[in-house]
Order: structure tokens, then C-alpha cells, then sequence
């Protein structure tokens, strides 16, 4: 049995509240493969997801997603316990999950950076340099991917140690980090890139992107139902598919990519480009489909090695890159005079070759 961990798996009243029938990624009487996926109330949610609605890329696959509003995707209980198929979010809580035994898969890449360094306008041109951290307060929400890559890259690259030179403190929410740093119990606080302009409003200064510390770190992460997975892989290979052609449009076609998202939300065209492609205004977010296994291996490392979490498990016992490998491979196929998807392919190549026995070639 393995040890009892710092994540408790709880929420049996929202499991219950939701009361979904997981399609299970099984097709319908019409032939389209079809699956619960978990999605919060914001208009713009993951635009390869819906990028690939909008321009009919899941429809080529015969894709039809079926979507579950809950007001946040942070905890996972619905999906750990069957009742959803699909979801993506901060990659924090699906890797602890998945190291207490869970029956989870996470099989393919979201959201990379998003996440904001600030403090207070006397202080912040001195804390450009990470150098001058020493002796420094920061602020983070409690097992957030900021507090991770955070700590990793002030150890590893500046050689802080956490306690000795440099503090941590937990906060309740990005609002109430700003506030503490604002009135000098903090020194610097990592919020979210969608509470700068409020952080700013209250005399805080931006001082730097978290992905100073960390370029590309990763973020958000797609996962499944472990039993919905392995019975229904062309389902979910599917659904990868349509959101590798979406991957292109988004960086190669912004205008229209803008323009497809306002189309199926709704959403004002301005607040989509500030929120997907200006890197000043979304903490040098970006969206790409691939698993990035060594990134996220790092991340799960650093919780090991803080005894975040006390486990066994591997990360490859419930990490999945083969079925992105497939559905990419077949992309290719489909379009083999596209030298695009044959970048994705070298990143994948780049990004995922610590996961054990990866044997995947140049193509």
C-alpha cells in the first residue's frame, strides 16, 4: 500500500453533485468518437481545443467533443472517480494524483508560462536580478507550478537554499500575494499574468515573467481516465489530431486564429489577442500540444525531492507520449510536404526523450 500523501483525494460531494455519463470515447450511433471533457466558465478556455472546434479540425477526425462546465478544473475528483474523460489544468494536481495511485493519464501538453514576478516600485529594477533575491520573502499559493520552478531555478541556478537564503511564504490567492507585497510583509509576489493590471493599480511593478527563471517551464497538462484511455486511444488520438492542426493555425495565422476564437465565444477580438498572443500582457504564455515529458519530469522530481509528495510510483506508470507520437507521425503522413509538422516532430524529439525506452527516430 503505498504512503499516505500530502494530497487527500476529497470532494465526493462535487463528484456526486455533477452525477456525468462518461461517453467513454466510444462512438456514436453516427459514427463520431465522442467523450466528457472538463472545461471552466471562461469564454476562452484553450484555443487549440477550440481553434480546432471552430475550424472544423475534430470534425475531419470525426470528433465530437462534449463538453462539462465545472467553475474550476483544480480538482480532479470527477475525472479520478470516472465521471469525466478529459481535462487540462495546472500540472500540479494530476502528477499527485497520479502518484497516490490514481488511474489517471497524462497524455499531451496545454499551457506553458503565464505567471508573473512583482514588487513594489522602490524595490523592483534591484530584483531584475535574481542575484539580489538573497535575504528576500516571496509570495506563492501553496503547490503551485510558481512555487516549483521557482524554487528549482533559485537552487539550481542561483544556489539559494529555501529557508537560509531566501523565504517562502503561502498565501491564500494572487489577489491577497499582491496585497501582502504591497503593504511590505512580502518582498516578491508570483501571481498569475490575468492579476497584473490589478497588482499594478495598487503600486506593485511588474519585474519579470516567471519564465526568466525558467524559460518554457510547463504549466497546464491534458489528462484522462485511466480506463477511458486505454479502451478508446483512436477517440483521444482524435482529438490530438485536431488540436496539432489547430497548433499551427495559432502559430502561424494569428489574425485568423483570433478571428476563430471571437467567431465560436463571442469574446472581443482585442481581449483575445492580449490574453493568447501578447507576451507582455499574458506572462509569455504559449500553447503547444506536446506532452513535454522532461518537463514535466522535472516538476515531479522537485515534489519528490520537497517531500510534497511520499511515493513509489514513476512518472512514466501513468504518463503517455506514445499516443501524441502516433497521431503527430499520422499528421505528418496526411501532410508530408508540410515542414511544420516536422518541426513539431523534432521538438517532440527534444522534449520527451527522457521518458524510458524512447526510441522515437528523426523522421
Amino acid at each position: 500500500m503505498k504512503k499516505q500523501t500530502k494530497f487527500m483525494m476529497v470532494g465526493t460531494a462535487l463528484v456526486l453533485a455533477l452525477g456525468l455519463s462518461s461517453c467513454n470515447g466510444k462512438k456514436a450511433a453516427e459514427e463520431y468518437y465522442s467523450f466528457n471533457i472538463a472545461v471552466t466558465a471562461n469564454k476562452v478556455v484553450n484555443p487549440l481545443i477550440q481553434i480546432a472546434q471552430e475550424k472544423g479540425y475534430f470534425e475531419a477526425y470525426r470528433f465530437k467533443p462534449n463538453y462539462t462546465t465545472l467553475e474550476m478544473i483544480g480538482t480532479p475528483e470527477a475525472l479520478v472517480a470516472g465521471k469525466l474523460d478529459a481535462a487540462y489544468q495546472q500540472v500540479i494536481p494530476p502528477i499527485s494524483y497520479g502518484a497516490q495511485g490514481a488511474d489517471i493519464t497524462i497524455f499531451a501538453g496545454t499551457l506553458s508560462g503565464g505567471m508573473e514576478v512583482v514588487a513594489r516600485k522602490d524595490e523592483a529594477e534591484f530584483l531584475r536580478d535574481p542575484k539580489n533575491w538573497k535575504g528576500k520573502t516571496i509570495g506563492v499559493i501553496h503547490l503551485s507550478t510558481a512555487e516549483m520552478i521557482s524554487k528549482a531555478a533559485l537552487g539550481n541556478d542561483y544556489g539559494y537554499k529555501v529557508g537560509e537564503d531566501i523565504n517562502y511564504r503561502i498565501i491564500d490567492g494572487y489577489p491577497a500575494i499582491s496585497s501582502a507585497v504591497a503593504k511590505g510583509t512580502l518582498d516578491i509576489g508570483l501571481i498569475s499574468s490575468e492579476y497584473l493590471e490589478a497588482a499594478c493599480s495598487i503600486g506593485l511593478e511588474h519585474v519579470f515573467h516567471l519564465t526568466h527563471l525558467q524559460k518554457d517551464y510547463v504549466c497546464c497538462r491534458q489528462y484522462a481516465y485511466g480506463p477511458s484511455f486505454s479502451k478508446n486511444k483512436d477517440a483521444y488520438k482524435a482529438y490530438l489530431k485536431g488540436q496539432i492542426r489547430a497548433y499551427k493555425d495559432y502559430i502561424t495565422n494569428p489574425e485568423e486564429s483570433v478571428k476563430s476564437l471571437a467567431r465560436l465565444t463571442g469574446e472581443n477580438v482585442d481581449y483575445i489577442t492580449r490574453y493568447i498572443y501578447e507576451k507582455e500582457t499574458n506572462g509569455d504564455r504559449s500553447y503547444n500540444p506536446d506532452p513535454n515529458y522532461n518537463g514535466v519530469l522535472s516538476i515531479y522530481e522537485i515534489l519528490a525531492n520537497w517531500n510534497y509528495i511520499e511515493t513509489n510510483a514513476k512518472l512514466e506508470e501513468f504518463f503517455d507520449i506514445d499516443l501524441y507520437a502516433s497521431a503527430l507521425k499520422e499528421i505528418i503522413q496526411e501532410f508530408p510536404e508540410d515542414n511544420f509538422y516536422r518541426d513539431m516532430w523534432t521538438y517532440f524529439l527534444e522534449n520527451d526523450n527522457k521518458f524510458p525506452g524512447f526510441d522515437y527516430k528523426e523522421i
